[in-house]
């Protein structure tokens, strides 16, 4: 299994809007793809460094290949638009990680 992490940190005022578009746009978007079978979302608890708040977005796969497939040919669509939706409210990172048995 491998898992495409987003984290993102965002501006407490935009958490509503934020959430909603999350769940409105961004992972129908990914998961329209076929390139993922299941998503969650996590919201940190323990924010001790950052100001705002900080969820890790994680769509799960079961090959590397189909994530590299929506990274080179979907991901850049999705993240445009967040970023036009939310510019200078929010930090983000992606990491790339393979369940170890």
């Amino acid at each position: 299994m491998i898992l495409y992490n987003i984290t993102f940190n965002i501006e407490v005022e935009i958490q509503h809007d934020w959430n909603s578009w999350m769940k409105q746009h961004y992972i129908p978007f990914v998961l329209e793809t076929g390139l993922f079978s299941d998503v969650k979302i996590f919201k940190l608890l323990n924010e001790t460094e950052n100001q705002g708040l900080t969820y890790s977005v994680q769509f799960f796969s079961d090959s590397l290949a189909k994530v590299n497939q929506y990274l080179e040919n979907f991901a850049n669509q999705i993240l445009e638009k967040h970023n036009e939706a939310f510019r200078y409210k929010h930090v983000s990172f992606m990491t790339i990680l393979e369940s170890v048995d």
